[in-house]
């Protein structure tokens, strides 16, 4: 089935299908939200459908019966000949609305982090279970600068990252490991699946330590409270070394944040970029499991961030990796 793009003004919904030009939609793990953007004539180039459009109006499109974004007009540029329509999903509100918050370590990552969506009446379909105690004071930050901190202390404490993305119009806030994504379709409805990566065009791979770190460095009040390292790495590629101040109470907890930031960090960075023909669940954070044998795209990699294009039904996107 195609997808069909809503809008939905004072109450009133109209498919916009029929008149739409490009729409493009995108994401990426550095920042909360997905965007979407579309292209209509002006008023007077449809004269058969008639509809009124105005920012905070809401944009919706599904593919198949499922949600691929629901969102709210922020943007609206007026030509000679078309307007630009620019759309954000709810949780861009977190990125632009700032707040003074303090924790003070009698509650878990999950319950600041639903305390801090509350304002917001966000959909939610779920939220892992973080049982990491949040002690920290954040100073006129945005939502999402201190929902991204409580899940950056979170993932120091078991060694896997959380994602926060939304879901056929709902939050979802899980574990990595939950979103392990096939990207095998189907042609038709008597048809069997084949896998899109088999298609990958424009491949790139670069590989780097410019960003590893092999020493980890604990603070606690300004003194060194303990530290680790690969000795063996820190002999093949030279002393790269982080310093992280802590915040908790014991010294297990501050060799346990050591170990895990020495395992995230004590690596060689590997990105890559290609294009596939369009899948709506390629989504940033979500992991790809690749096999392209030119420029060594072989394994796990996580997606950092995704470009959709959809132009008379032709589904493309761009996909920027990196290694799981």
């Amino acid at each position: 089935m195609a997808h069909q793009l809503f809008l939905i003004h004072e109450g009133v919904q109209t498919e916009l299908t029929p008149i739409v030009g490009q729409i493009t939609w995108s994401d990426s793990v550095e920042e909360l939200g997905q965007r979407l953007d579309f292209t209509l004539p002006i008023a007077s180039g449809t004269p058969y459908i008639k509809f009124s459009i105005a920012p905070s109006d809401i944009v919706t499109l599904i593919n198949d019966g499922k949600v691929v974004f629901m969102g709210y007009i922020f943007e609206m540029i007026f030509t000679e000949r078309m307007r630009e329509i620019t759309c954000f999903d709810p949780l861009f509100y977190l990125n632009k609305s700032r707040v003074t918050k303090q924790f003070k370590g009698d509650k878990t990552a999950t319950a600041c982090v639903k305390e801090l969506l509350a304002p917001f009446k966000i959909p939610t379909a779920h939220i892992a279970d973080m049982k990491t105690k949040i002690k920290k004071i954040y100073n006129e930050q945005t939502y999402s600068e201190i929902l991204n901190d409580i899940l950056y202390q979170a993932r120091r404490e078991i060694g896997e990252d959380y994602r926060f993305q939304m879901e056929n119009g709902k939050l979802v806030i899980d574990r990595q490991s939950a979103f392990l994504l096939d990207v095998s379709v189907k042609l038709a409805a008597n048809s069997g699946k084949f896998d899109l990566l088999e298609f990958i065009s424009n491949p790139q791979r670069t590989v780097s330590i410019t960003e590893m770190r092999n020493s980890i460095v604990i603070t606690k009040d300004d003194q060194v409270y303990t530290s680790t390292a690969d000795a063996g790495s820190v002999g093949k590629y030279g002393l790269l070394q982080e310093t992280i101040a802590f915040d908790g109470n014991t010294l297990s907890d501050a060799k346990r944040q050591a170990l895990s930031a020495l395992r995230e960090l004590n690596r060689v960075n590997e990105e890559a970029t290609f294009d596939i023909l369009g899948h709506d669940e390629v989504r940033s954070g979500r992991v790809l499991k690749v096999s392209e044998g030119k420029t060594g795209i072989i394994g796990q990699f996580i997606i950092t961030s995704t470009n959709h294009t959809l132009v008379n039904r032709i589904h493309k996107v761009n996909i920027t990796l990196k290694r799981y």
